[in-house]
């Protein structure tokens, strides 16, 4: 192999590369970072359902570069939140670089490089899945991030632009001779966005040639999904994007898969509590505004399946008093106590 003038140095490479090596032999299930959703409070309901690995909402470069606080505050991570990962977005590898030095200041194990994100507003500035027609680009990030920081860099993609130029081979060679010590495959193109089904095939692909972890992306709903990903590709662990939101159960349901027990789908009596805890961290960490309108991404998603719920979302939506949303999901508690569903539909488009 030629090398090339900014190749890792490789022993700090080796180190890094055990380092998330160890790490994913305790982890199965990743909690994906996504806009909106992943924040401090929803990592922490995820982890303790059973989440093995959480990332932050992604991050743009730019924004940390200039000291935007909302942006460094996406960043937060709690005092004791072990394994944590923070994504970075961006298009220019100096700002990449600065990014991620930033970030490795917080003390995440993981800083993670969105390649992979389809939403027009990220590709249109040259970012997220745009990079998978400028591997050359992709490269240097990958390089100049991982010469920036001591964190292990791993990197998220698809499976190419189209069906027309579909590259997830050539782009994964690449990310591992740059640094990257995982690489995470969502199985479809950026033009499918989240249409269609997801082609597992690809990550098993990688993973028979990678010689770093590679984690599975993409329609995972279920338990019975999880394990089929897992059986079919040989991956390392599973990412979970959509079917987490307003559902951190889907880790439990993993859980007893993986542990052959059967699965019983939470109650309503336990959905409801769950998203009144949910409700009252946000409000206590962001505050009543903030932490209710953060909460609003969850609400429809809880309770998605189950009976009559239509009229408590239009109750739940129209008001921002607190005292009166807590007493409508109480009451709609108390009259469908003890009902249950088969499975949850999966949540629309996300932002990672």
């Amino acid at each position: 192999m030629i090398r090339h003038a900014s190749d890792p140095d490789s022993g700090e490479l080796a180190r890094k590369r055990a380092a998330v090596a160890g790490l994913y032999e305790g982890v199965q299930a990743v909690l994906s970072p996504m806009a909106g959703v992943t924040d401090l409070v929803f990592r922490a309901v995820c982890r303790e359902h059973g989440a093995d690995l959480t990332f932050c909402e992604f991050v743009s470069a730019d924004g940390v570069v200039h000291g935007n606080d909302a942006t460094r505050e996406l960043m937060e991570l709690g005092p004791d939140e072990h394994p944590v990962g923070i994504q970075l977005f961006g298009a220019d590898p100096a700002s990449l670089a600065e990014a991620a030095r930033a970030a490795a200041d917080l003390g995440p194990d993981i800083i993670d490089l969105n390649f992979g994100c389809p939403v027009r507003k990220i590709v249109k500035r040259n970012g997220g899945s745009a990079l998978l027609c400028n591997l050359p680009l992709m490269d240097e990030i990958v390089r100049a991030v991982v010469a920036a920081t001591d964190i292990p860099v791993t990197a998220k993609i698809r499976l190419g632009w189209s069906d027309g130029s579909v590259n997830y081979m050539e782009t994964t060679r690449m990310l591992e001779e740059a640094g990257a010590c995982a690489i995470t495959i969502h199985g479809r193109t950026r033009e499918q966005k989240f249409s269609g089904s997801a082609d597992w095939g690809p990550i098993g692909e990688v993973k028979a040639a990678a010689t770093v972890p590679i984690i599975g992306n993409g329609d995972v709903f279920s338990g019975a999904d999880y394990l089929r990903l897992r059986a079919e590709t040989g991956c390392d662990a599973v990412m979970i994007a959509r079917a987490a939101i307003g559902n951190p159960f889907i880790f439990d349901e993993i859980t007893a898969a993986m542990n052959g027990a059967p699965w019983q789908p939470p109650a309503v009596d336990r959905v409801v509590t769950t998203l009144l805890d949910h409700m009252q961290r946000e409000i206590a960490l962001k505050g009543p505004r903030t932490g209710l309108n953060r909460m609003k991404r969850h609400f429809a998603s809880y309770l998605r399946g189950y009976p009559r719920v239509a009229e408590l979302r239009k109750a739940v939506f129209a008001s921002n008093d607190i005292p009166t949303i807590r007493s409508a999901f109480e009451d709609y508690r108390s009259a469908h106590a003890g009902i249950q569903i088969e499975s949850a539909a999966p949540a629309g488009e996300t932002v990672s």
